[in-house]
């Protein structure tokens, strides 16, 4: 913190001892940040330390001192540590607004430290940013610059050791700050327009650049331990346009200590259903719910793009932010207007003779994708899409309400639905007649945003070629307890026990928690010799290798176990299509990768509708995947039943 101070200091003004005439200033509500990862530049921006604490205002009348939370308590009691120096501060009156904090010995503010501080009455400091009103005289419209100066002449020089203190900034600078907190371990800088007035509401003039990522979430949930005593993970969400979101578990960074006293708290406020808008069945299964109102500080390494949290710490209960204040915090990107644009989306549908509308509806809660994003989304990847989908049989997952919990398949052309998605019927293998839709074009595509469509699902060949399929597909299906890594391993080794009988194949992100290894064939085996063969193959890799593979799709069976999922291998069974987007939280996408890069991913659902849309312009991860010709040969059958 040292760095950050400025060379000049002035003297603490004395003070009789004589009360205040002036009234106790009342609580105003706080100017709040606005999060971003570009650090601004210029003489007209401020820098300060980021503090890991409680924000809090300090009304000063005299020797009276009220210390008021963000939502305007008065918390005075809880923080009568740092009172003694505000006390002696002035003889008029004083509205000071700062952070509260508990200094570890390293130097860095500490939020868990600051938790048991309170409780204990150990020393906390407040460090003083900003400067309300001083003796009754309205100081917001200000420039900054000026309230800072005020505020510094008002506190005077202090000790170390002081529990009141001045926050220093430097001018412009801003990089330098920002490496030094950073290698410093603590939690980042706030950026400050120099000329800025006090705005109390979240403002752009004022900017925060974390160093760490965290943030507040709402607990809505526990999930018991596996001995079924006390409590394995806290299940964690935030609002977003009045709905409560699931963002995830957290489940470590807690004693066993914390954990009993929490799981007390939670005790008291269970409820029988989820208090979730949606949450995943594979979570909801163990679930216990309550009552969204306790608070959790939580450090994480990244927001995944369905919104779910990765590798999440615990740091504390937070009682100074209501729940219904807490949504995710997202930063600033300008890039993501330019990369995928809605009103491309709107020019492509018109130029196309699609009418979308309501095209500002939002398609995935909490995001801002909207209709006419996913429209622009579509027509940057057609031209890697299409060779995919084009003329095969195909199922559309529309949504009927907007927040992702009542999607359906539809398989069937249905009345009122334009041309651009085509209908018909085609005869199965089995005699009997089958109605199906397909799409030829982007004006397809379109069509189905327009129909509120958030997935296509492919059959593995062509209407014209119905009874030959031109593809195999191996779904690795993980347990919900297996990570990542285990789901790459698995595909590796699919890739190799078929290439090891001459089969060449491609990895497919998902989009959710799995792989799909495809197969691309010449169209020369039928459906009953395709899905026999790759029910063969699930079922050697279960009896080679049962502690990781089953080839059933019990979920009991699968405990700690991948299903390896064949049954998308018979006519008139799909798969998601390779560049659909999925009908999950957040947008994620279904996108082919290369072998060599999978390695370094980290998850099934790394990619969003933007990220996706800015690789697709790139090079084709699948290169030559419609030029292989392979067959399915009577040899390579025979050679899997044997084993």
């Amino acid at each position: 913190m040292a760095a950050v101070r400025a060379a000049s200091r002035t003297k603490r003004p004395r003070r009789r001892d004589s009360e205040s005439t002036l009234p106790v200033p009342s609580f105003r509500p706080f100017q709040l940040c606005t999060l971003t990862q570009t650090i601004p530049s210029g003489s007209e921006w401020l820098f300060e330390m980021k503090f890991d604490g409680y924000r809090a205002q300090i009304a000063i009348s005299g020797s009276d001192v009220r210390v008021y939370t963000r939502n305007g308590h008065d918390w005075t009691e809880q923080f009568r540590t740092i009172l003694e120096p505000l006390r002696k501060l002035t003889e008029g009156s004083a509205l000071l607004d700062g952070e509260i904090v508990a200094v570890d010995k390293a130097g860095r503010t500490n939020f868990s430290m600051l938790k048991t501080g309170i409780a204990a009455g150990l020393p906390l400091k407040f460090f003083a940013f900003d400067l309300f009103e001083v003796n009754g005289e309205d100081w917001t419209a200000r420039p900054l610059v000026e309230r800072k100066a005020r505020l510094q002449e008002l506190l005077g020089d202090r000790d170390a050791d002081d529990a009141l203190q001045y926050s220093w900034h430097v001018v412009d600078g801003g990089q330098s700050l920002f490496e030094a907190m950073s290698s410093g371990g603590h939690e980042g800088i706030i950026a400050k327009q120099a000329d800025g007035r006090y705005v109390g509401e979240r403002s752009k003039s004022w900017l925060k650049i974390k160093c760490t990522k965290r943030q507040e979430f709402v607990i809505g949930g526990w999930r018991p331990s596996d001995t079924g005593q006390g409590m394995a993970s806290l299940i964690l969400g935030t609002y977003e346009n009045g709905q409560f979101v699931y963002r995830g578990r957290v489940g470590t960074g807690f004693s066993a200590a914390m954990r009993d006293k929490i799981l007390k708290q939670l005790e008291r406020r269970r409820l029988a259903k989820p208090p979730f808008a949606l949450v995943p069945r594979e979570i909801a299964r163990k679930a216990q719910w309550v009552r969204p109102e306790l608070v959790a500080e939580v450090s994480y390494a990244e927001i995944t793009p369905d919104g779910s949290l990765r590798h999440a710490s615990f740091q504390g209960l937070r009682a100074d932010k209501l729940a219904s204040q807490v949504v995710l915090e997202r930063s600033e990107q300008p890039i993501t207007a330019s990369r995928l644009d809605p009103a491309i989306g709107l020019q492509v549908a018109s130029a196309a003779g699609v009418k979308l509308s309501h095209p500002e509806k939002v398609l995935y809660p909490g995001t801002g994708i909207t209709k006419a994003h996913l429209a622009a989304y579509y027509a940057l990847v057609a031209e890697r899409m299409l060779p995919h989908l084009r003329d095969r049989p195909l199922s559309l997952v529309r949504d009927t309400d907007g927040d992702l919990t009542k999607t359906f398949f539809q398989k069937h052309h249905l009345p009122g639905m334009p041309d651009a998605i085509g209908s018909g019927e085609l005869q199965k293998m089995s005699g009997k007649s089958n109605r199906i839709l397909w799409i030829e074009d982007l004006a397809g595509l379109l069509v189905g945003v327009q129909m509120n469509t958030l997935e296509f699902h492919v059959w593995g060949g062509t209407r014209q070629k119905a009874e030959r399929p031109e593809r195999m597909v191996f779904d690795i299906d993980p347990d919900e307890d297996l990570g990542f890594g285990e789901v790459k391993q698995a595909a590796f080794d699919i890739r190799d026990v078929l290439g090891a009988l001459g089969l060449q194949s491609w990895p497919l992100l998902s989009g959710g928690k799995g792989i799909h290894v495809v197969v691309p064939l010449v169209p020369q085996a039928d459906w009953n010799e395709v899905k026999s063969f790759c029910q063969a193959f699930a079922e050697m890799l279960a009896r080679t290798d049962p502690h990781r593979f089953v080839a059933n799709m019990s979920k009991v069976r699968r405990k700690g176990r991948m299903f390896l999922d064949y049954l998308r291998n018979g006519q008139g069974a799909t798969a998601i299509c390779p560049w659909s987007t999925r009908a999950r939280a957040g947008g994620t996408v279904a996108v082919p990768v290369r072998w060599d890069e999978l390695e370094q991913l980290e998850r099934a659902n790394a990619f969003d509708v933007f990220a996706a849309a800015e690789r697709a312009q790139g090079p084709d991860a699948w290169e030559g995947y419609f030029e292989v010709e392979q067959a399915l040969s009577a040899q390579v059958q025979a050679v899997v039943r044997s084993h």
